[in-house]
């Protein structure tokens, strides 16, 4: 009989066939199995994130959606954020343009670069560092203070564009796009008395002024022996030495600083008096913040080099933080600080709370240090320094930082130690308080437990939280304030202890009173 057209035996068939030869031969102790040709015996892994390049560059943000990201971080300098906007913006939609019609290169164009005005700790790095990451491209920070000319010992500055290739993951294209940010640049402006060669001043600015504009960067510094010798290797490798060059056409460069002593030069020109039509009105200290209105003449009589800082077009004015800046900081920005030591109590299980009053109170502490906000996490560290040593091996779950336990740390420190209810008193209190607050968001009224109803509600939260009962209480208020509201104006409630007690009964009467208030109102106007 001929088998050539006998069908073939599925998988299936095949493995149900040997598993019935081999249990008869060997019982249950072997078993087999046949792999579909279909189905992959080993899972897939997922691929490795993708390497971002040059060509993921998309831009296609406008200033406000720039400026709106920004305020998610840094609080205050509006003025500064708006200018920094509209200057990046500027910047990478030319990029943009250029990448997609290279003809776009060959037109005059003014490279946007940026000089940021401020005294310290007002967000400058901040802010250049929150937009570097939300383009997407390479950001390298550095101080002024460490190059010198090149031929002289310090640092030459084209290693800031050496050390954007290495943020670039070594991607010289991405790193072309990148983003130069120089602080204290102020210390680079020469005095106009200074005598001699002057190695970090006069040198460095037209070393950057090449870069600035456009220039090529060998990778390997000429100076470097780790270059030297590596070219050596290569050479001996491959008989011929590829140069890696980095143009810096579409980099961005940002300097920054105090500049003590321009507001002095703007002063004086301002106040200058002349005689007939080109007169200018004197103003006074009060009526007027100086560096908004620097020119590039200020910045020469200065120190700066003409061409140097013709380079520099856009001029950034940040403003000094007053406490209640650094307040809102620490309660509002992204970044703050206070998420940090939240975050590091976590990692003991224990949940730090920070009370209204105490950020006020860390604000006031770190206002006096004149840093801006880097003054911040100095006046938390001393304030909780003890506090992250010694929480940690008790059996404390939850602690609120009062403005108390910021003015007298260790004291507040020592009572919460020697008595556990103290400290259940203080969690309950500000747990309260922030449900007031989320009341007030919610239904846009203000609420407020006094000291009896206070005490009271902290007496019940033994066996329940006191989020739990404050909703408890108020199951009705919402739909009965807003009545009052409605008939009285009033948006302002005070909730003593008979509210605690008796819920319904005295916003019954509130209702009652508010209708007869306005019943009276009407009578008065009719």
């Amino acid at each position: 009989m001929s088998t050539t057209n006998k069908k073939l035996p599925t998988p299936e068939e095949l493995q149900r066939e040997f598993e019935a030869f081999l249990k008869q031969k060997y019982g249950d102790s072997v078993k087999f199995s046949v792999s579909s040709p279909n189905v992959e015996s080993e899972p897939t892994l997922p691929p490795p994130p993708k390497k971002r390049t040059a060509a993921d560059l998309k831009f296609d943000y406008k200033p406000k959606e720039v400026k709106q990201y920004l305020d998610r971080f840094i609080i205050k300098q509006d003025e500064g954020k708006k200018a920094l906007a509209i200057g990046v913006c500027d910047h990478y939609n030319h990029v943009k343009a250029c990448l997609e019609d290279p003809k776009m290169l060959d037109l005059d164009y003014a490279k946007q670069n940026i000089a940021i005005l401020g005294p310290t700790g007002v967000g400058k790095t901040y802010m250049i560092k929150h937009i570097a990451k939300l383009i997407g491209v390479p950001f390298v920070k550095a101080d002024a203070t460490r190059f010198s000319e090149a031929g002289y010992v310090g640092a030459n500055v084209e290693d800031l564009i050496r050390d954007l290739v290495s943020q670039a993951e070594g991607d010289i294209e991405l790193a072309q796009y990148g983003i130069v940010y120089l602080d204290e640049a102020d210390k680079l402006a020469t005095p106009p008395n200074i005598l001699g060669r002057d190695v970090s001043g006069r040198g460095v600015q037209f070393g950057l002024l090449k870069l600035m504009e456009e220039t090529e960067v060998d990778l390997r510094a000429s100076g470097s022996v780790t270059s030297q010798l590596q070219t050596v290797m290569e050479f001996q490798t491959k008989g011929k030495v590829d140069k890696q060059i980095v143009n810096t056409r579409h980099i961005l460069f940002i300097i920054s600083g105090a500049f003590n002593g321009l507001k002095d030069i703007i002063k004086k020109r301002m106040n200058q008096k002349s005689i007939g039509f080109g007169a200018e009105i004197q103003v006074s200290d009060e009526d007027t913040q100086y560096l908004p209105h620097v020119t590039s003449q200020d910045f020469i009589d200065f120190g700066f080099e003409p061409e140097f800082i013709g380079r520099l077009p856009i001029h950034v004015v940040c403003e000094e933080l007053e406490a209640n800046d650094l307040y809102h900081i620490l309660k509002n920005s992204e970044g703050s600080i206070i998420r940090q030591y939240e975050q590091a109590f976590q990692s003991y299980g224990i949940e730090v709370m920070f009370s209204d009053d105490s950020l006020h109170a860390i604000s006031a502490q770190a206002h006096l240090q004149k840093t801006g906000a880097r003054a911040l996490i100095t006046a938390c560290e001393k304030v909780l320094r003890d506090y992250k040593f010694e929480f940690p091996s008790t059996t404390i779950e939850e602690f609120v930082v009062t403005a108390e336990v910021v003015v007298n740390p260790k004291e507040e420190l020592e009572k919460i130690l020697a008595d556990p209810e103290y400290n259940d008193r203080l969690v309950c209190i500000e747990k309260i308080r922030r449900y007031e607050r989320e009341f007030a968001e919610k239904y846009e009224m203000q609420i407020c437990f006094d000291d009896e109803a206070t005490e009271q509600i902290c007496q019940m939260s033994k066996a329940q939280s006191p989020e739990h009962i404050c909703g408890q209480i108020l199951e009705s208020y919402e739909h009965g304030l807003s009545l009052i509201k409605q008939n009285t104006g009033t948006t302002n409630f005070v909730l003593n202890r008979e509210v605690v007690e008796d819920p319904d009964t005295v916003l019954e009467q509130w209702i009652r009173e508010s209708y007869l208030a306005k019943s009276r109102e009407s009578e008065q106007n009719s």
